[in-house]
């Protein structure tokens, strides 16, 4: 199988998706996906940062209340060189394992009070944990467009999820980008076209 061209600046492969495969059959038994689905750009979504270039493409899987499965190929890290670090949690507990490739996170959390950073390095074959209280961001990704991650998300709280100040420790409310949905539509042409 050659390499496909799914949407513009996101080309998959059957390693990838033999990685994909790999990955579900170890970590989401219940889960499966064909090369139709890895190539189909109804399944996929370019996710923006806030300067509307994509750093990730995600593949949901399963999408339910108590349990999300989804596979990310990394573009690129949370933020672009020379950006400030924006670390934040999510509104719900994940299993993040590395299928190919690899990423560094920095990890900022509270404890008695204090700010305590960690910078953790996550490879192919790893598993990275982050609990509701751990605020991140990806920093470096070893091989952007061949990083691949399998998501194994909890039941998500709708709106819990945050900001935190590497500076001085203090936590905001997740604020949505007013130009979030433009970006998101701009770098996935489907979302334009009715159904």
């Amino acid at each position: 199988m050659p390499e496909v061209q799914v949407l513009p600046g996101l080309p998959v492969n059957e390693d990838l998706f033999d990685a994909a495969v790999r990955g579900l059959a170890d970590f989401a038994p219940d889960d499966a996906i064909t090369w139709e689905d890895f190539t189909s750009e109804d399944r996929w979504l370019l996710v923006p940062r806030p300067d509307g270039l994509a750093y990730k493409a995600e593949l949901l899987v399963r999408r339910e209340e108590s349990r999300t499965v989804k596979v990310n190929l990394w573009l690129g890290p949370d933020r672009r060189g020379g950006e400030q670090p924006r670390p934040h949690n999510h509104p719900w507990e994940f299993t993040a394992h590395v299928l190919r490739g690899g990423y560094t996170e920095e990890r900022y959390e509270l404890v008695d009070g204090e700010l305590v950073t960690e910078t953790r390095v996550h490879e192919a074959g790893g598993t990275n944990h982050v609990p509701l209280s751990t605020f991140h961001e990806v920093t470096r990704i070893a091989a952007p467009g061949g990083t691949l991650t399998l998501m194994v998300c909890g039941a998500g709280r709708k709106g819990a999820w945050g900001y935190i100040d590497p500076e001085t420790g203090r936590t905001e409310p997740h604020q949505p980008d007013p130009s979030f949905r433009q970006h998101l539509a701009a770098l996935n042409p489907r979302m334009g076209r009715p159904h």
